[in-house]
């Protein structure tokens, strides 16, 4: 029995056997199968990487190796350096170029830089045609001439030699990288303290601290790692640059970018290396854009920490924002505001005061206001009669004070109507005196337009009005027509020029001011030497009236008039930057030098205290005004056709 039981155990035995040896020989069966299908995988991968890296017309980037580092270099700075802040543009560009720095490892305006070339004998092979040294010159060629930049030389094989100390003078620099030599094997370490050296000697404060590391071929790893040490303590960034295929030597070109917070280019092609040289990001700054007044973004150029763009603007203001990211993803912004346009000018105002209270004269000053109401005021100006407009602006007169001016009025045309042709229809209708504004203003109310335009005769006049008085005397004419009943009223105002009057003329509601009748107005201002003014609106007449009322002044640049105005009137003139002359025509005259800076507005006040005149300036900021000509503005327009 117990034969008779073992022989099936042992048979189950050996079944049991079979069965776990098959399964052994089927499980190592598949791992096999899946070893070889993981080779060949990997096969397929290995030879995608190597069909990628042979090809010679890519460049390769390491940015990653920035990321880690780049936060202990320093804050992401940004600046436009130009154009400068508040520039005005006064070409008409529609285009500018602008031009700044951008670092994350110092200041944007210092830049001290040092390339540290490989010369060793290896490289009269892999780079013949020195491509080396012509994409180190281009780079130093593409460099923002606004940025301060301090460009050194260095060359290594087996010892480091500086080639050229930092310098500011690019010619010198790109002398030094044009005379490379080329002997000797390649030890990175001593290109690295060699340029450390020439750091601690040379290098300006608050700069940033580049080394653009170039070699074709591996070196040292322990030497490159204690160098890349000392470059990180002294804040030194290393960007590297390895031309070839060489795996260890990417491999240590990788590891001091990465130490220092610098990248990593790897090109094939010597042919390349011109764009690898501009393609390093020197500052750690993966790019800089352009904004202007909140437009699209415009790329910029990169170069050695520079950034250069075009941009378009628009005439008035600009508002330009430069925006600045770095490898690791920081962004930094520098604004500032430039205006196209013509040239900015300065505003002059000149003002009077008697006794500390405002004033149209610093002297005494006694103006006789002719008014024309002849038939034609009737004619219509803005929907209303000529004659009508005329009042309303008229009428405020009474609002002068008699301490500031003596004033009487005289109209013509008024009395006879046209048909009778009377050709003496002139009165005095208020005389000179105290207290005589409300005078003034009911005679103006009580005007009608009538008669002839009796020029000359009203003109003649004017010398018995003014009496035996003296001092600053002046005649306002406002008339909408010229002499009509054949007298000489240029004769009569050169009359009142001999005795001292001078006569003002302003043309209310006349044509265009090459009509020969507004000649004929204009020269009876010219005749006495004063001035002439087209008044076309209630406004302009308005303001042509504060303008010869007040005492007269003129604006000298040298012994050239450049513009014209009056105490009182309330209307700068506008003048481009300069040293001027103002002549005030009071009774006696006064004078009194000036300075004009654009974007300011200068208030010349001249102050009599009981016969006693001073001045004093008060300067205060306005801004961008264009300045179209000089002396533009109302003050000028009336000296038009002086």
């Amino acid at each position: 029995m117990t034969e008779n039981t073992y022989k099936p155990l042992k048979s189950s035995f050996f079944t049991i056997k079979s069965i776990s040896h098959y399964l052994i020989i089927m499980t190592i069966k598949v791992i096999k199968r899946v070893i070889l299908m993981r080779n060949a995988i990997l096969v397929v991968l290995i030879a995608l990487v190597v069909g990628c890296a042979t090809s010679s017309d890519k460049v390769y980037e390491t940015r990653s190796s920035a990321q880690s580092t780049a936060d202990t270099m320093g804050e992401l700075r940004v600046e436009i350096l130009s154009p400068s802040p508040g520039q005005l543009l006064t070409t008409g560009e529609t285009f500018i170029v602008v031009e700044g720095g951008a670092s994350n490892f110092g200041g944007v305006h210092y830049l001290d830089l040092i390339f540290v070339l490989d010369s060793s004998k290896s490289l009269l092979h892999s780079d013949p045609r020195n491509y080396l040294s012509a994409g180190a010159i281009g780079l130093v060629e593409s460099l923002s001439p606004e940025s301060d930049i301090h460009i050194g030389v260095v060359g290594f094989n087996t010892k480091g030699k500086l080639l050229q100390p930092l310098t500011q003078d690019r010619g010198i620099a790109v002398g030094a990288l044009a005379g490379l030599k080329r002997t000797g094997a390649t030890d990175v370490a001593t290109g690295i303290r060699t340029a450390l050296a020439e750091f601690d000697k040379d290098a300006r404060a608050d700069s940033s601290r580049v080394i653009m590391l170039f070699t074709d071929g591996q070196s040292n790893a322990r030497k490159a790692r204690e160098a890349t040490e000392e470059a990180k303590a002294q804040g030194v960034a290393v960007h590297t640059l390895l031309l070839g295929s060489n795996e260890k030597g990417a491999e240590i070109l990788q590891e001091i970018a990465m130490g220092t917070g610098g990248s990593f280019i790897q090109v094939r092609d010597p042919a390349k290396l011109p764009d690898a040289f501009l393609n390093l990001r020197t500052t750690g700054v993966e790019s800089v854009t352009l904004r202007v007044n909140g437009g699209a973004p415009t790329s910029t150029r990169l170069a050695g920490g520079t950034f250069t763009g075009r941009v378009s603007v628009d005439p008035g203001e600009n508002q330009i924002v430069a925006v600045a990211t770095s490898l690791n993803g920081n962004t930094a912004r520098s604004m500032l505001t430039v205006t196209s346009g013509p040239p900015n000018c300065a505003a002059l105002d000149v003002v009077a005061m008697r006794n500390g209270l405002p004033t149209m004269s610093i002297s005494e000053r006694t103006v006789e206001i002719v008014v024309d109401a002849s038939r034609s005021m009737w004619g219509r100006m803005e929907g209303e009669p000529k004659m009508v407009v005329a009042k309303d602006i008229l009428r405020p007169i009474s609002d002068w004070e008699p301490g500031e001016l003596n004033l009487a009025l005289r109209a013509y045309g008024h009395a006879s109507a046209s048909e009778l042709k009377d050709c003496t229809d002139s009165q005095l209708l208020v005389a000179f005196g105290e207290d005589n504004r409300e005078q003034i203003r009911e005679a103006i109310s009580g005007l009608r337009p009538l008669g002839q335009t009796p020029l000359a005769y009203a003109l003649n006049q004017v010398a018995d009005d003014f009496g035996d008085i003296r001092g600053e005397r002046a005649v306002v004419l406002v008339t909408d027509g010229i002499e009509s009943c054949g007298g000489d009223p240029v004769a009569a105002a050169r009359a009142l020029s001999n005795q001292g009057i001078t006569i003002h003329v302003i043309g209310f509601g006349l044509g265009n001011i090459k009509d020969e009748d507004t000649a004929s107005l204009a020269a009876i201002a010219q005749a006495s030497g004063g001035r002439f003014i087209m008044a076309s609106s209630a406004e302009e007449l308005k303001e042509a009236l504060a303008g010869t009322v007040g005492t007269a002044f003129d604006v000298y640049s040298g012994n050239t008039l450049v513009a014209s105005g009056a105490l009182g009137s309330g209307e700068p003139i506008m003048l481009p930057e300069g040293e001027y002359r103002v002549q005030i025509n009071s009774s006696p005259p006064q004078e009194v030098q000036v300075s004009l800076v654009p974007g300011e507005r200068v208030t010349m006040t001249l102050e009599d205290r009981e016969g006693v005149v001073s001045h004093f300036e008060e300067h205060t900021t306005v801004g961008y005004t264009p300045c179209t000509e000089p002396g533009s503005g109302a003050a000028i327009a009336a000296n038009a056709m002086r």
